[in-house]
């Protein structure tokens, strides 16, 4: 029976704690450089918007006079960070382990997952460390915002494993939508309320970011730290249903797809 033919779930339960750490391994603890990098390079991220846009630029966001620009983005720019470099790894998955689905029979999938929670696992270390320093600095984050941060972060795994299904399995036809992808992600970041707020944007621009999947998440996380906003709402159960049809569309797909791959590989 093929892997294609067997149960698929208890395969994925048993392989992806051992795929996940693989990943991790290979991309972060092969050595103290990579480690360090996925901590450093987010920050040095983070230290050059400030410099650019607070004292170059002399950029103003009113939302963010109580907290300082630093807090105000930190916040939500690792939301966007977990989401980029999720589908980012997830893109190559299939392709860079041609020789593994080749010659072992498991759930392609299994490949996708643990790239995308193994990357969201790093990031996540990283914003807890981001969450500390800027309390140990003396932004005021309220911890009543702990209470809703892990079903956001739960609704954005979902998102982006999702979309990296489908973009791994289209990446495997389609040999050059990496490069296509790289330019909507530069694209989308600035089109995320990340390094500003929704409110600085003419009333139809607002109306018109409301329909990123991606606008969400800088908002809400903003909400649940700097103004402890616990209670749930619509915009919560839209994010919810988005989540949950990429991811839903994401499995389908793949799993349509995956039977085609060694033909292509």
């Amino acid at each position: 029976m093929s892997s294609q033919q067997r149960p698929i779930l208890p395969q994925l339960k048993q392989l992806a704690p051992h795929f996940i750490q693989r990943e991790i391994r290979s991309r972060y603890l092969g050595s103290l450089s990579g480690l360090a990098w996925a901590f450093i390079h987010p920050l040095a991220q983070l230290a050059l918007y400030a410099t650019v846009f607070v004292y170059i630029f002399g950029a103003r966001i009113p939302e963010a006079e109580s907290v300082g620009f630093v807090a105000y983005v930190g916040i939500a720019f690792w939301a966007w960070l977990m989401f980029s470099d999720g589908v980012n790894r997830a893109l190559p998955a299939i392709i860079e382990n041609t020789s593994l689905i080749a010659k072992v029979a498991l759930p392609a999938e299994i490949l996708v997952i643990a790239a995308v929670t193994g990357t969201l696992l790093l990031h996540l270390a990283g914003y807890a460390l981001v969450l500390i320093l800027l309390a140990a600095t003396g932004t005021q984050l309220h911890l009543a915002g702990l209470v809703g941060v892990l079903p956001v972060l739960m609704m954005l795994a979902a998102l982006t494993l999702g979309s990296g299904l489908i973009l791994a399995a289209c990446q495997v036809f389609i040999r050059d939508l990496a490069q296509v992808v790289q330019q909507v992600l530069t694209f989308g970041f600035f089109l995320t309320p990340i390094l500003y707020s929704r409110a600085m944007l003419p009333e139809f621009a607002q109306k018109l970011m409301g329909l990123n999947p991606l606008t969400y998440y800088p908002e809400r996380l903003r909400s649940l730290f700097l103004q402890g906003d616990i209670a749930p709402g619509m915009h919560d159960l839209y994010a919810l249903l988005t989540a949950l049809v990429v991811l839903t569309i994401g499995m389908w797909l793949f799993r349509r797809l995956a039977p085609h791959f060694e033909d292509f590989l």
